[in-house]
């Protein structure tokens, strides 16, 4: 029944809205002509129009992101179709992709493939950066390797936010949002001049969800989140040359989460161990769209961040721009996770209790950049720059696994203290050589030393509790790992554009990506720890850069082919109930990639992308078998080669697409609009070791907002629906940690669908 009244509404809603745009596109006619905005990017380290600039980048400004409902980087998946996100048991699992690569590794030493830049500033691991977005310029992910430029671990792309500076009139805005599962969110700024040379910006948010996943042993509900933050921007201007910009922010993060759920008990190896855990699953029932567990244990991902930093920015008179940024940061994270899933603290046959699993991550971060930008000469300007970075992390770990055998119950417990030091040198320069007649030669070298330092203590004889047995390794091997590595690359990018007239611009473009050397601090034997070498890629890119003469329409498109040699990936060690980081070989992702935005009408404008993305392992030939599989599956000597197959979570084929249609109702103070926001992808595999039952199927997502606003953007009310369709799908599919065959799956908040209304008021 309310399917059908869901549908009616839907259809109704359409309908009125085409019926609508032919008398606003009567009333456009007595209005001034619209045309859209001119986004300013900064891929190449200078202001430049978006039509301008030679690199394959999706931007999305705040107001887009407020008008999709996109509050968090996990989000924008929705809006670029080349990025997907990949679910994890915390932040610092947990992964993005652009154009099926990414880095989706247990170890806290190694770094991301897709570097994550906020306010000029390189966030050392992808954990940190996902954060909320709130109060945002503009999100700019740069597709395919950014070496040259954006600091050193960048070999897959970048994701880069700027947040709203602070302004030289009296200004705020506060934003609230309720939605069904109890979910809240208070967002509130207020920015303006503090004196005649002094400005400032002041953010703040509040947002909590119950949690969706329901935990029936105690009634809890899991994977909910209770977030805070703040930051401040302050903007001093002691001369018309000098512009100096300090941000402080800070953000605390309680969540309950991240619990997975059971998805297939079908293909469990032992009967046994299937029948079994139906039985204690009960009243859970294993399925694609299950939504409960059966827990006992804690199940918590918490963190804490803050930072500071300071941009300098001096004009000399002779056009030449000095700009320094100092910056440092610290990240603090914990998380325990009850991997059994299931609500019983005493083992059992062909059943394992795993409660503890925990973990603490301290981090600090220093970093320094110089910039000086020549003036833009008739045939030729230039970047160049020098970077510092030192980075120093500690890991440390408890883990505890019971089973029950012919002598009883056994258990396996272990601990481990790792830390990872990084030192990063680097300098940089990046320039235009215009030819003439539209053409310029374009290119950059980045010249960077790094040391890498490592140190695991763990006394395989210290265990948890007195009577375990140690967890993984030798029993009585001490181990205190403790070395250093350094490497030394050059990176870079060379190319050509031409502007053919002042619509169309056209480039060809190389890079060279490089992501530093890692140290696998986690779980593993002495003799099983490493070094992993360094990723580095090499990327050819052809793009086009189309607007018509009367500024309706955009479009951007790109060809490209990236080849990964030494590509950072993990395997399951079965010994140590762990997983460890390797080399996986060489991988490649190939594609086309088309950008558009147009405004059909005054009043109507549509955003939309494809991805096209063909991202395999080009050659892994002694990879790990999944569990099960058999000889004629491809697994001989307990390997495989995975020569050919995809890589994770990169589906061939994305779209998404934004419709908004504002409604001028002239009778009334304020106006109406409609927005659709919709994406569809392809089948994917969430797992490099190819499990066939952990691929998911293609699917679509469609949300629905409606609202009034002001004429004059004073306040916007709406109300919105997520997933209206109401498709379910997963974030994540895996192979269960314990028994061998069962499959588990992580269901996102919008993987069904929920309401809610959103106020927004400005001054």
């Amino acid at each position: 029944m309310f399917n059908n009244q869901l549908n009616i509404t839907t259809s109704c809603i359409v309908l009125a809205t085409c019926l609508a745009m032919p008398a606003f596109a009567q009333d456009a006619d007595h209005d001034t002509e619209r045309t859209l905005e001119t986004v300013m990017v900064t891929a190449t380290k200078r202001p430049e129009t978006l039509q301008n600039v030679p690199v394959a980048v999706s931007a999305k400004s705040g107001q887009d992101l407020e008008n999709s409902g996109v509050s968090s980087i996990e989000g924008l998946a929705t809006l670029v179709p080349s990025l997907t996100f990949t679910q994890s048991s915390n932040e610092l699992n947990s992964s993005v992709r652009i154009r099926g690569v990414g880095t989706e590794v247990f170890s806290s030493g190694v770094e991301p493939s897709v570097s994550f830049v906020v306010d000029d500033v390189v966030l050392a691991r992808q954990g940190q950066g996902f954060q909320d977005l709130v109060d945002i310029e503009r999100v700019e992910v740069l597709r395919g390797p950014q070496s040259t430029l954006f600091g050193k671990n960048a070999s897959a792309g970048v994701i880069s936010v700027t947040t709203q500076a602070p302004s030289d009139t009296l200004s705020g805005k506060i934003d609230i949002t309720a939605a069904e599962g109890e979910e809240y969110a208070l967002r509130g700024t207020i920015s303006g001049p503090l004196s005649d040379t002094v400005s400032g910006r002041l953010t703040g948010f509040s947002k909590s969800l119950k949690g969706h996943i329901k935990n029936v042993s105690d009634g809890r509900d899991l994977n909910g989140y209770d977030n805070w933050g703040i930051r401040g921007k302050l903007l001093v201007e002691p001369s018309s040359a000098m512009d100096l910009t300090f941000i402080a922010d800070y953000r605390d993060t309680q969540q309950d989460c991240c619990a997975y759920q059971i998805r297939n008990t079908s293909t469990a190896l032992n009967p046994v161990v299937g029948a079994t855990l139906d039985a204690l699953l009960d009243p859970v029932v294993a399925s694609p769209e299950n939504r409960q567990t059966n827990l006992n244990a804690p199940v918590y991902n918490n963190s804490e961040q803050w930072g500071v930093s300071g941009k300098a920015e001096y004009r000399f008179d002779n056009g030449y721009i000095f700009t320094s940024i100092t910056a440092y940061r610290e990240w603090d994270f914990e998380n325990n996770l009850d991997v059994d899933a299931l609500s019983f603290e005493d083992p059992m046959p062909g059943v394992v209790t795993f409660d503890l699993n925990s973990g603490q991550t301290s981090l600090t971060q220093t970093s320094q950049e110089f910039r000086l930008a020549s003036p833009e000469w008739e045939n030729f300007d230039y970047v160049i720059g020098a970077y510092l970075f030192e980075l120093d992390l500690d890991r440390s770990f408890r883990r505890r696994i019971e089973a029950m055998t012919g002598l009883g119950a056994i258990a396996q417990s272990g601990q481990f203290n790792g830390s990872v030091g990084n030192k990063n040198y680097a300098v940089f320069g990046s320039g235009n050589w215009r030819l003439g007649q539209g053409t310029t030669i374009f290119g950059g070298l980045r010249l960077l030393n790094e040391t890498l330092d490592y140190q695991v203590y763990r006394d395989p004889t210290n265990t948890l509790q007195s009577g375990d047995f140690p967890l993984g390794g030798s029993a009585g091997t001490f181990a205190d790992i403790d070395g250093d590595t350094s490497d030394t690359a050059l990176v870079g990018n060379i190319g050509v554009r031409h502007q053919w007239n002042d619509d169309l611009m056209t480039y060809l473009r190389y890079a060279r990506g490089y992501k530093g050397r890692a140290f696998d601090v986690i779980f593993t034997a002495p003799q099983n720890t490493h070094v992993v070498d360094a990723e580095q890629s090499d990327s050819y890119e052809a793009g086009l850069k189309f607007q018509t003469a009367n500024n309706r329409l955009q479009l951007n498109a790109a060809i490209f082919w990236t080849n990964y040699e030494d590509f950072q990936a993990q395997e399951r060690d079965v010994a140590a109930s762990t997983v460890v980081v390797a080399n996986a070989g060489e991988v490649s992702t190939k594609g086309i990639e088309l950008d558009a935005t147009a405004l059909l009408t005054n009043t109507t404008m549509l955003q939309g992308g494809v991805a096209y993305t063909d991202a395999k392992v080009d050659s892994f030939p002694f990879a790990q078998c999944y569990r099960g599989q058999t000889a004629s599956e491809g697994c001989v000597n307990a390997t495989q080669d995975l020569s050919g197959k995809d890589l994770p979570n990169s589906p061939d084929w994305r779209f998404t697409a934004s419709l908004r249609q504002d409604i001028p109702l002239k009778a009334l103070p304020f106006d109406g609009f409609i927005q659709l926001d919709g994406s569809w992808q392809s089948e994917v595999q969430f797992q490099i070791d190819q499990n066939p039952n952990t691929t998911q199927d293609g699917y679509g997502l469609l949300h629905l907002s409606a609202g009034i606003q002001d004429e004059d953007n004073a306040w916007t009310a709406s109300v919105f629906v997520r997933n209206l369709l109401d498709e379910t799908y997963a974030s994540n599919i895996f192979a269960d940690p314990l028994y061998p065959g069962v499959i588990s799956h992580y269901l996102p908040r919008d993987s069904e669908r929920y309401f809610g209304a959103r106020l927004a008021v400005s001054f």
